[in-house]
């Protein structure tokens, strides 16, 4: 088999993202990215499987992501970590000596 008539089966820089596959997929693209897109698939094998494969995809519902709770001792621990940063940032820009700093915490 000679090398030079092997396709390569990649993803290239003309390739449409999976997030414009999956537009094109639920047609929210407009009419002439459809277009374009349609055109790409019909010659790149590697979009067009994947194009299959985004056919799994389900599209995630807001309310679906919740942001996780922090547990509160972790809470405290920031909070306070944060404080004493801002009152160091304060210190260093000479608003506060580093004894009123130290007085503080």
């Amino acid at each position: 088999m000679n090398s030079q008539n092997k396709s390569v089966f990649e993803k290239t820089v003309a390739c449409p993202s999976a997030s414009t596959l999956l537009s094109y997929r639920t047609k929210e693209l407009p009419k002439e990215l459809l277009t374009l897109v349609r055109l790409h698939l019909s010659a790149c094998e590697f979009c067009s499987a994947e194009l299959a494969l985004l056919a799994y995809h389900k599209a995630p519902r807001k309310r679906d992501y919740k942001a996780p709770e922090i547990p509160m001792n972790l809470r405290i621990l920031a909070e306070s970590l944060l404080c004493q940063s801002n009152k160091r940032e304060v210190a260093a820009e000479g608003l506060l000596s580093v004894k009123e700093v130290n007085a503080q915490e």
